[in-house]
């Protein structure tokens, strides 16, 4: 099938300009001024944006096992609204993807229902080093992922004598939540205790502990370990969810060396730990939200390139959960549908270009983690392709949330900058203007081999 999209501005990694876009045989054809070709399809795009397909390396979708919050169906529909057309799953769902075999289920399971291509990592535990060897032939599954300090799931790991021998055997890249699960729990301690100078203003029940107990220096120590083991090593790793300014020295670091790669998130840059007062669960998450200097510092470090990747850690829980005492309530927010808008307002504040939209949430993201043929506009490459209208504004309510959990912490926010208005995966439309063509499923993606 020929789709053919007419005099949009095409929007890649390093240009913007006026032109056509041919989508055929699932790929992106030719981009050219002006083609004059017949076509299936003609799709006017005059006065529109024309981006890749965005790269979301880093979601939760829920499936299996925890499919009342969302699953590989509900979140891929919510991906394709905000213009995002592969994901790679992390693995803390019931069972856990911490073997092989377990990976290989999964990936069924998602070519059944899952709306974007997609990506299924296998993790990381104490006892699974052959497993994690084995999935290094697996040109299918993009990284280990390895929790160094306690997050949602039990797979803290974050002792040398099982650390070093993963970083030493495998190959494939590691991705890493990054936190120090000691200092963590030293602070806890103090805090249990009424040690810490917080003490005197946050009671034992007042959710603003969550960022008193995973403070900066929990983030900056557990960045450092990781950074430290992939230079020793010389292993490719990937920095998740960086919240915190005394984080990127210790990034610099491995990104001089060639051997490490960084993200932030929609949380870290648009919330900050002071509104916890106000939203109490809904802005509970880990790492914990940081300050407003914190999130300045996020801001220069993706407009400087150390920074040079954006995810959402999309992460749906039901609102009833999220409402829970401190202590009882999980971690984690739904962002994938508003992810791209919120960097569009970003480029309408004049914080970043187009441009850089594009690097940070598509060809970097393939780029880091060797994802073959996706995040840009370049013929040859799959046909995943996202219009925006530059001109829509996005008033963010509960009603137009796709996710299986039915709410957004970005609610009541107005965006400005444009709106998804059609999306296409794989040289196919499955979204246009609020309706979903699901009759095609996402197929995995394929990691060039290092």
């Amino acid at each position: 099938m020929k789709i053919l999209l007419k005099q949009g501005v095409l929007v890649t990694s390093k240009e913007i300009v006026v032109g056509d876009l041919l989508l055929e045989d699932g790929k992106i054809g030719h981009i050219s001024s002006y083609l004059a070709t017949s076509a299936d399809l003609v799709v006017d795009c005059e006065g529109k944006l024309i981006l890749p397909g965005m790269v979301d390396t880093h979601v939760h979708f829920r499936d299996p096992g925890l499919t009342h919050k969302g699953d590989c169906y509900t979140e891929s529909k919510a991906a394709l609204a905000g213009g995002v057309t592969t994901i790679c799953d992390m693995p803390n769902t019931i069972p856990q993807t911490t073997t092989y075999e377990l990976v290989k289920a999964k990936q069924e399971l998602y070519a059944q229902k899952c709306l974007c291509d997609f990506g299924i990592y296998i993790g990381a535990t104490k006892d699974n080093l052959e497993e994690l060897k084995l999935a290094d032939e697996d040109n299918t599954i993009p990284a280990i992922k390895i929790f160094m300090a306690e997050s949602t799931g039990e797979m803290t790991l974050f002792e040398d004598e099982y650390l070093k021998p993963i970083f030493a055997e495998t190959k494939k890249l590691i991705a890493v939540h990054a936190e120090d699960e000691r200092r963590r729990l030293q602070r806890l301690e103090l805090f249990k205790q009424k040690r810490l100078p917080e003490n005197a203003w946050v009671e034992s029940q007042n959710p603003y502990q969550h960022a008193v107990i995973r403070d900066n220096l929990v983030a900056a120590e557990g960045t450092r370990k990781a950074v430290e083991l992939a230079l020793e090593f010389k292993h490719r790793t990937h920095i998740l969810h960086m919240s915190a300014k005394e984080e990127l020295p210790y990034l610099k670091q491995g990104v001089q060396a060639g051997l490490v790669s960084g993200e932030t998130c929609p949380q870290y840059l648009f919330f900050d730990r002071e509104q916890i007062r106000d939203y109490a669960g809904l802005r509970i998450m880990n790492p914990a939200l940081k300050s407003k200097d914190d999130q300045q510092a996020l801001w220069d470090a993706m407009k400087q390139g150390l920074i040079n990747h954006y995810a959402t850690d999309h992460a749906p829980h039901l609102l009833e959960e999220k409402l829970q005492p401190y202590g009882k309530l999980p971690a984690g927010l739904p962002s994938i549908q508003f992810a791209l808008p919120l960097l569009l307002h970003s480029v309408y504040q004049k914080r970043l270009t187009l441009n850089q939209v594009v690097q940070l949430y598509a060809t970097n993201p393939a780029r880091n983690y060797k994802i073959r043929n996706k995040g840009d506009l370049v013929p040859g490459f799959d046909g995943d392709v996202v219009v925006v209208d530059p001109t829509q504004k996005i008033f963010i309510r509960s009603d137009l949330v796709v996710s299986k959990c039915g709410w957004t912490p970005y609610e009541n926010m107005t965006l400005q900058g444009g709106a998804v208005i059609k999306t296409f995966r794989r040289g196919q439309l499955v979204y246009d203007q609020g309706k979903f063509i699901d009759t095609t499923r996402g197929q995995t993606i394929t990691i060039e081999k290092s």
